[in-house]
């Protein structure tokens, strides 16, 4: 998910929080494009399976990401966004430049420690992951049956 937090490093010379506007549709249902905001700090604590990462793309100049951390590794981190099914690896503590902490959604703000919704989203996002996989690499074929038989008759 491409945002606008492309000067996010300026901004945390002076600043310990980054609220910007999200664009992209790689962290569906939770954001969507060019209406939700999220709020981003510092990291000031280790990071932990399902935190929302602020890292910058290894080998771009201006291109930052808001994907979630899916697995902590010794090498690494794998990150994903939440409409993804394509894992990052090896995403470097060097990379990362904060934690998301809340959104702005509709008006409302959520804090993502404190947010109960925001935490059965989370459950939901990842226990699901599978059986979404599953449904993307099949519905073509469906489609496919479906346009047969709807031709045959």
């Amino acid at each position: 998910m491409e945002n606008n937090f492309k000067n996010a490093h300026e901004v945390f010379k002076t600043s310990d929080e980054i609220i910007g506007l999200t664009v992209g549709i790689s962290m569906l249902p939770l954001f969507r494009s060019d209406k939700d905001m999220a709020v981003v700090k510092k990291i000031n604590r280790p990071l932990k399976v399902n935190d929302v990462l602020l890292y910058k793309k290894a080998g771009t100049d201006n291109e930052y990401i808001l994907h979630r951390l899916i697995k902590i590794k010794k090498d690494g981190y794998v990150i994903r966004g939440d409409n993804l099914y394509i894992n990052e690896y090896n995403v470097t503590e060097n990379e990362i430049i904060g934690v998301m902490v809340g959104f702005h959604r509709d008006g409302k703000y959520y804090e993502c420690d404190k947010s109960f919704k925001y935490k059965l989203y989370v459950i939901y996002i990842r226990i699901s992951y599978p059986l979404r996989f599953v449904y993307k690499k099949i519905r073509p074929i469906l489609s496919r049956i479906k346009r047969k038989i709807i031709v045959k008759k």
